[in-house]
This record gives C-alpha cells, sequence and structure tokens, in this order.
C-alpha cells in the first residue's frame, strides 16, 4: 500500500553525482544522476530493448547509453539514437520522474506528473545548512516495511526498553501524560512528563542532577515523514505549547526521519538528529553524533527482528484491526495508519475514475 501521488526522498544529494546510480524505490528500479549543469534526474532504469537497467551503461553528456546495445536516451525519457539506424523507434521510450532538491536531499515523485506540487515538500529548517547545530546524519537500510518504521517513530515509550542506555529510562513509559492530536492529514503525538528523573543523556549533556520536565513530540506527514522534537526544563519550570513545539528548553534534540520504501518488506531511512551548539558541549559534540548512530542502530535491530516474526506467519493477527490486541500508547501510530488507507483508498477511486 504505497501513495504514489506524494514526494519521496530518492536519495541524499551528495550521492547523485555524474555516475549513474540505481536504486529500487516503491518496487520500481530508478536510475539518478545530474546533468552536466548539476540539475537531478531520474528515469526508469530499464532499457526496454531488452530489459538491461540503464545504470549498467554509461553518461554521454546529459543522456544515457544502454550498455547492451548502445540505444541512447534522453532526460525526457526518449530514445535519441539507435546505432545503425536513421530514426529511434517509437516504442523506445522510459519513464521519467519530477525531481526536487531540497534541505540535501533529492525528492522524487512517483505517480502523475500532473499533480507534483513542490509545496508539499516538508520543511526541514535544521536540515543542513545551519552551522548553529551539530548533526548526525545518515541512510539505513532497513530490512522491514516502512510502516514498523513509522511506528516506532510515533510511540517513543520504547525509549525506555530500547534506548535505556542514553535517551530513554523508566519514566518515560511510565509517567507520560499521551495526547493524540490530527490536523488534516498530519498526526501528532505528544508525551509529555513532569517531575521525573533525568535520562542519562540528559545528565552528561545538560548537566542535570535533580528531576525535570520533558517533552516529546512526534509528528507524522504523508506519505512518510516524521519530525520529532525532544526538550527539557528543570522540574517545576514546565514549558508552554510553543516552547514545546519550537524549542528544546535547557536540553534536548530535533530528528528528522523520511522513509521512502524500497519493497513491500525492505525501506530506504534517510534521517538527522540534530542538537543547538548551545546545547551540546564543545568536547561532547563528537560523542552526540557518535551516540545517535548508536541509537538509530538499536531501531534498526527492532524493526528487523518484527519483520522477520511477520514473514514467519503472515497470517498472525493483525493489531491494526484487533482493537483488542492494541495499548494506548499505540494510538498516535493507529491514527498514522488510518489515514494511509483513507489516502490509499481516495488515490485508487481517483484512478479508477481517470480510467474510465
Amino acid at each position: 500500500m504505497f501513495l504514489k501521488n506524494a514526494w519521496y526522498v530518492a536519495a541524499w544529494s551528495k550521492d547523485v553525482g555524474r555516475d549513474l546510480l540505481g536504486r529500487i524505490l516503491l518496487n520500481e528500479y530508478v536510475v539518478l544522476y545530474r546533468k552536466e549543469d548539476g540539475t537531478p534526474v531520474a528515469l526508469e532504469n530499464r532499457c526496454p530493448h531488452r530489459n538491461l537497467p540503464l545504470s549498467e551503461g554509461r553518461l554521454i553528456g546529459d543522456e544515457i547509453e544502454c550498455g547492451y546495445h548502445g540505444m541512447v536516451y534522453d532526460c525526457a525519457g526518449a530514445c535519441t539514437h539507435l546505432p545503425g539506424s536513421a530514426e529511434p523507434p517509437d516504442w523506445a521510450t522510459v519513464r521519467t520522474f519530477p525531481v526536487v532538491e531540497r534541505h540535501g536531499w533529492v525528492f522524487y515523485w512517483p505517480g502523475d506528473p500532473a499533480l507534483a506540487d513542490e509545496a508539499t515538500i516538508p520543511d526541514y529548517p535544521k536540515h543542513n545548512l545551519d552551522e548553529d547545530w551539530i548533526r548526525a546524519q545518515g541512510q539505513t537500510y532497513v530490512k522491514a516495511g516502512y510502516r514498523l518504521v513509522l511506528d516506532n517513530l510515533l510511540d517513543l515509550s520504547h525509549l525506555t526498553y530500547v534506548h535505556g542506555s542514553t535517551t530513554g529510562n523508566r519514566a518515560v513509559a511510565e509517567a507520560a501524560n499521551l495526547s493524540v492530536d490530527q490536523e488534516g492529514d498530519n498526526v501528532r503525538v505528544t508525551r509529555w512528563m513532569e517531575d521525573i528523573e533525568p535520562a542519562l543523556a540528559f545528565r552528561e549533556y545538560a548537566g542535570y542532577t535533580n528531576n525535570i520536565d520533558r517533552w516529546q513530540m512526534s509528528q507524522f506527514l504523508p506519505p512518510a515523514y516524521i519530525n520529532i522534537n525532544n526538550g527539557s526544563v528543570d522540574a517545576g519550570i514546565g514549558a508552554d505549547t510553543d516552547t514545546r513545539n519550537n524549542d528544546q528548553g535547557k536540553w534536548g534534540f530535533v530528528v528528522y526521519h523520511a522513509m521512502t520504501p524500497e519493497t513491500d518488506t525492505t525501506t530506504h531511512q534517510f534521517w538527522t538528529v540534530a542538537g543547538h551548539k548551545d546545547k551540546v558541549p564543545d568536547h561532547m559534540r563528537d560523542l552526540f553524533v557518535e551516540q545517535m548512530h548508536g541509537v538509530l542502530k538499536e531501531d534498526l535491530d527492532i524493526y528487523e527482528a518484527q519483520q522477520r516474526a511477520i514473514d514467519m506467519d503472515p497470517a498472525a493477527p493483525n493489531r491494526d484491526a484487533n482493537p483488542r490486541g492494541t495499548i494506548p500508547a499505540d494510538e498516535g501510530l493507529l491514527a498514522m495508519r488510518r489515514t494511509l488507507r483513507r489516502l490509499y483508498g481516495d488515490e485508487q477511486k481517483a484512478e479508477g475514475v481517470a480510467a474510465e
């Protein structure tokens, strides 16, 4: 169940260049490269003659020469040359995808090109060029379906059990006031904890010696984006809604995730974890980056273990459809899944009407 009329991250900008990059995205093979003027291009990665991936060929100027029989395709997907022929065959075309480069990522649109609206690309203000922020960034290949990753990021009670050596402790799961709000297609899960013991990372980076007030805000934006704001202050100070939305208090960090399905059971996860330089002591900045990479690895182990269990028994009870199999912390992720199902249904209906 993949939404097609949406922007997905295809690659980090730094990974798209003059070498042909073949990547499976939403069960489709795509080739990415840059034109000589630096503009990114995304094409169907398959020569229609004998199905060799175009990424096995070579660039000639801004065009790709197939590595099997030398047919040449331009940036619009049209064949411009067939060796030994005066004219290329009219059937020799490949699909082209709308592409936009923003925030250090190359976004592509797998659906109807006429519907591709750049204004719907999520805004990540602290993602790439702001020098006031320390960033841990990466791309994780996840051997699990993308909705398992979304589930994890909308239920941060797992920090207690998965990240107990850094950002989590018992209070994160036991003492949080939980609220779920939906505005249009966006789902926000807020966890507010008052007068709790600080987790180890909060003691190390902020120097907390007493209890704290802490907040976690996870926001889902279709088709597969999650923004998380983590913040804290000394116990009793609290924070108003605006602070919780936009600031990290005495210490915290922001997280940006973009999940692009590769297949039904594999995912490209693009991510950034950022802390303001004023809140990360100079001597701990390398440690911050190292620890955040470690946190992402801990999550990866969970996703992939879940997928293995699902694959072993696909007929096991579907907790989405069984309210008795859920817990209160599932409310946000269930709202996200309902939203995806609704949007997918709307998209399928629209395609059916168009086909008629």
